[in-house]
């Protein structure tokens, strides 16, 4: 009896971790939408397109007060994200805010095996008429040699972080691919 009234009562939490936050929350107060392939955010304005093969997988509340999406490359089975916040910033902060970011990255995965930066990758980058950067690095993994891609674009008001992780052999594909997303991009 007591098993059944613990199942029964847990049922309910493990169905609302199963569906993405972006559907468990009332249409009034949803902060997104995705229509005909495009993904808007309300409180950004960050809009993005996904190409043929990407799926929306999840969104919800992200670190340092920004959101973030998950999304999966079916071609390449791939998870990505994308994280985003507003805030203020000034134009010609932009290009050392972006310079800090590698130093940054290369703190919080202190803890991945053999973690470096490829410096031959580093590109300046635009997205729309926003300023950007992006960075490949490699790292051990079980024993597999991965890599990571990362590209970070500030506006004025907004900051975006586009990240995918991948088998070493599958970058060139994947990275292609997700450029397309990331190109789509229109950060206010």
């Amino acid at each position: 009896m007591i098993r059944r009234l613990i199942a029964f009562a847990t049922l309910p939490l493990l169905l609302a971790s199963a569906v993405p936050l972006s559907a468990q929350a009332p249409a009034n107060i949803r902060q997104s939408t995705l229509e005909n392939g495009v993904y808007r955010h309300h409180r950004t304005g960050v809009e993005f397109t996904l190409p043929a093969g990407w799926a929306f997988v999840s969104e919800g509340h992200a670190d340092f007060g920004g959101h973030s999406v998950l999304l999966r490359d079916s071609e390449t089975g791939t998870f990505a994200s994308v994280w985003m916040k507003s805030q203020h910033n000034e134009p010609a902060d932009i290009p050392g805010l972006l310079e800090r970011r590698l130093d940054v990255k290369l703190l919080q995965r202190n803890s991945f095996q053999d973690y470096k930066l490829r410096t031959d990758s580093v590109q300046r980058i635009t997205v729309g008429a926003n300023q950007g950067i992006s960075v490949v690095a490699d790292y051990v993994n079980a024993s597999q040699r991965k890599a990571e891609y990362h590209t970070w674009i500030y506006s004025g008001k907004t900051h975006v972080y586009f990240d995918g992780r991948v088998l070493e052999a599958q970058l060139p594909a994947f990275q292609e691919r997700f450029n397309v997303l990331i190109q789509s991009a229109m950060i206010p």
